[in-house]
């Protein structure tokens, strides 16, 4: 399996899990919704497809107009990510979840990516 980024998004900015094909967290932190901080996220989705070969594959829940910003940046650069349904991403990491906190909540994302058959969005 190649990288996974979760992104748990708010008013003006996401915060951000990376995980490598075993699992491990390389990095994460928080990206404010601006120009220079998608650009830097552009950069890194690159240096992972060359990295892995194939794209990252990128996660996060549909927060209404919070997510529009990050869904325009993706479908403008041509990257392939799973937007789900906030109510089915809280059922899958439900069981997962100790402390509900943006962090926790991209890492149970980018964790329960690994093992949930989810449909990419257009």
């Amino acid at each position: 399996m190649k990288h996974v980024i979760a992104l748990d998004v708010s008013k003006g900015k996401s915060t951000f899990a990376i995980y490598d094909r075993y699992k491990q967290c390389e990095l994460e932190g928080e990206l404010t919704h601006t120009r220079i901080d998608f650009e830097r996220l552009h950069h890194r989705i690159e240096e992972m497809t060359v990295l892995d070969k194939q794209a990252p594959e990128i996660v996060f829940e549909a927060t209404g107009i919070y997510s529009k910003p990050l869904e325009k940046f993706l479908a403008t650069k041509g990257h392939t990510y799973c937007r789900m349904n906030p109510l089915e991403a809280n059922l899958q990491m439900a069981k997962m979840r100790r402390h509900k906190t943006d962090i926790s909540d991209a890492h149970e994302l980018a964790k329960t990516h690994f093992s949930m058959a989810r449909e990419a969005t257009y």
